[in-house]
């Protein structure tokens, strides 16, 4: 069998402790005298390059959040603005309707009052037409009848009076 001391190597040696503790302080003597300076100096830039990042990335959120309201409120007046202009395109195509709409509308009265112009006109020209016949009519039926041609123009004009006051009394 073998035999092993367990105690002896659980437990250290006095001596080889004493001097890894020795050393171990020496280390760190010579760590804290030659590296703790530009270790610490390394740190505190580090912590203010990030701190400076931080604000920049506050200040560039901050900037982010007033271009995102600026563009809000631009797309607010465009939007307003567009409803402006339709609003106003629509008005201008309303009154440009009414405004054909009238010109057609006094053409049309126009074109009317000249046609009621036109047949008042023909029928005045036709009575007068029918008149003149109606007097001829008689005056060649009288003379016929009589045989007198002498007081021709004194029945013509009785004749011509007789058929104006029986027309207007129509």
């Amino acid at each position: 069998m073998i035999d092993v001391d367990i105690v002896g190597q659980l437990v250290p040696n006095p001596l080889t402790m004493f001097v890894q503790l020795c050393s171990t302080l020496v280390l760190f003597y010579l760590m804290k005298a030659i590296l703790w300076e530009s270790v610490k100096d390394f740190l505190n830039k580090r912590s203010e390059k990030m701190q400076s990042d931080l604000m920049d990335s506050e200040k560039a959120k901050q900037e982010a959040f007033g271009d995102r309201q600026k563009a809000l409120e631009q797309l607010n007046q465009a939007s307003g603005r567009a409803e402006e202009i339709v609003s106003a395109a629509i008005k201008e195509a309303r009154d440009e309707k009414d405004t054909i709409l009238a010109q057609a509308n006094r053409e049309a009265e126009a074109v009317r009052q000249k046609a009621r112009y036109d047949i008042e006109a023909e029928r005045r020209e036709m009575y007068e037409g029918l008149r003149s016949e109606m007097v001829n009519v008689a005056m060649d039926a009288a003379g016929k009848l009589i045989g007198e041609r002498d007081s021709a123009d004194l029945d013509r004009q009785a004749v011509d009076a007789f058929v104006k006051e029986v027309c207007h009394d129509e």
